[in-house]
This record gives structure tokens, C-alpha cells and sequence, in this order.
């Protein structure tokens, strides 16, 4: 589970790009009329190159989460800009923002939350397929489900199998193939691996640096755990208190943390 990693300073083509994202969430205090103010993202910018990992680690309460909420749509940011290709994703029309859906996944941590329980692994699988406004015919769409799904190693017989009939780390193959369903250019793993064990948690590190290298994927691996970082990732940033504190290769970043803690 390792990688050759650029020279630091080399440039790279940039999917997406985060620039000063700040997110405030304000709420009216329990039987006062006067409102709190949190920031959860302050002046937050980065890079996640194509082909590339960008790592972003911290503890619990960083913000991760928000930041990832925000770059998938579902939380809007009180000022700053997402780019994805180079165009706002704020100011994209209906059309447009819908294509760069199909291009930007977000995979959860908890895989048996995401995925609907009556519906076997095809089905899951094609779910994201027959929601289009073209799906594919019915053979054309049991060809595509069956190919991502060997993509993601799992074989003929857990494909009508149930999630809940599934460990933690083939329902995690599941929400990597219904990803992949869509042909999508990044991925964003938000604690994807942090609730399996060690070694499930090495084999699905290698499946997503396998599928990374067969279809240029990007991923922003959002995480706590650095040594995870520093195995799959470009690049690392590190995230604390709604604040990039620092950004570095992995190797500098694995060694100041390893000194931090001694």
C-alpha cells in the first residue's frame, strides 16, 4: 500500500479547487431571543489535482465533515468559492450542475446508512444509472453493473445478496462501485475507512489506489488517521479548527506529527 509521490513544487492540473471557503452556522440559543454564531470553516483553500489524492487529516470537531458537506451542495458556505474544472459550482445553471453531479461522489463512513436495505447489491449498483434521464437498456445496464462490480471485487455470488448480509468492507466495495457507475472524475472518502479493521481497511486502500490508477480518479480522502494519509496521498493538509494549519508532503507531515506525540 505505497506510492510514488511528485517532486514538491511540481505543478498539476486542478479538478477542483477550494478557495477562502468559510462556513458559519448561526442558531438562536434555547429560550434567549439573542443568536450564536460557530464557525466551523474559516478562509479555507486548496487544490485536489486530477489523478492525484489530496489527504486532509484531523481530529474530530475539525470541520471535515462540514467541508465535505459543502463540497458536495448540501451545506452552502457563507463566502468563498468551490471550483470544480474551473467553474463556480455556485453559479453553474440546472444542466450544467447536474453533469458535475455525476462527476463528484461522496462516500460515507457509514456504509450501511447509505445504502437502502431492501435493495440487493445489483440493484444498489443501478440505482444511479436508471435515475439518469437516459438509462441504458436492460442488458446495456446489467453489463455496466456487472463490470463495476468486478471492478470492485465482488463476485457473482454476493451480487443479489442484501448489505445488511454483507461485512463492513463489501458494502464499502458496493457504495465504491455505485460511484463508479457514473464514470465519476473525484471521489471524496469522508472517513470511508475508518470503521474497518486493519486489514479490510489495507485491502480497500489497494482497491482505491488500483481504481485510481485505472480510471485517473482524484480523491480527497478525508480522515483522522495519518498513517492511512500517508499511504494513499499526494498531499496532505491538515485541518484544525475549521483552519488549513499546514500543507506538506506526507513524509513531513507523517514526521511532525510522530514528533508532536513523542
Amino acid at each position: 500500500m505505497t506510492r510514488e509521490l511528485p517532486k514538491q513544487g511540481n505543478s498539476c492540473q486542478a479538478l477542483l479547487s477550494v478557495r477562502n471557503l468559510t462556513l458559519e452556522y448561526r442558531r438562536r440559543r434555547t429560550f434567549a431571543p439573542e443568536f450564536t454564531e460557530t464557525i466551523a470553516l474559516q478562509d479555507v483553500s486548496f487544490d485536489v489535482c486530477a489523478g492525484e489524492t489530496l489527504a486532509l487529516v484531523g481530529p474530530s470537531g475539525s470541520g471535515k465533515s462540514s467541508l465535505a458537506r459543502c463540497l458536495v451542495l448540501l451545506e452552502k458556505p457563507s463566502a468563498g468559492q468551490i471550483l470544480y474544472a474551473g467553474e463556480n459550482l455556485h453559479e453553474l445553471p440546472p444542466e450544467e450542475l447536474k453533469r458535475v453531479r455525476r462527476e463528484i461522489h461522496l462516500i460515507f463512513q457509514d456504509s450501511a446508512s447509505a445504502l437502502n436495505p431492501r435493495m440487493s447489491v445489483r440493484e444498489l449498483v443501478a440505482e444511479p444509472l436508471v435515475i439518469q434521464e437516459t438509462p441504458p437498456r436492460r442488458l446495456e445496464l446489467r453489463s455496466r453493473v456487472d463490470e463495476v462490480l468486478s471492478q470492485v471485487e465482488l463476485g457473482e455470488s454476493w451480487r443479489d445478496r442484501k448489505p445488511l448480509d454483507l461485512s463492513g468492507g463489501q458494502r464499502q466495495r458496493v457504495a465504491i462501485a455505485r460511484a463508479l457507475a457514473l464514470q465519476p472524475k473525484l471521489l471524496i472518502l469522508d472517513e470511508a475507512l475508518s470503521s474497518l479493521d486493519v486489514s479490510t481497511q489495507a485491502q480497500i486502500a489497494n482497491l482505491l489506489l488500483d481504481l485510481q490508477e485505472r480510471h485517473s480518479l482524484a480523491y480527497l480522502l478525508i480522515t483522522h488517521d495519518y498513517l492511512m494519509a500517508g499511504a494513499l496521498a499526494n498531499e496532505v493538509a491538515v485541518l484544525d479548527s475549521g483552519r488549513i494549519i499546514r500543507r506538506s508532503l506526507p513524509v513531513e507531515i507523517l514526521t511532525a506529527n510522530e514528533q508532536s506525540l513523542s
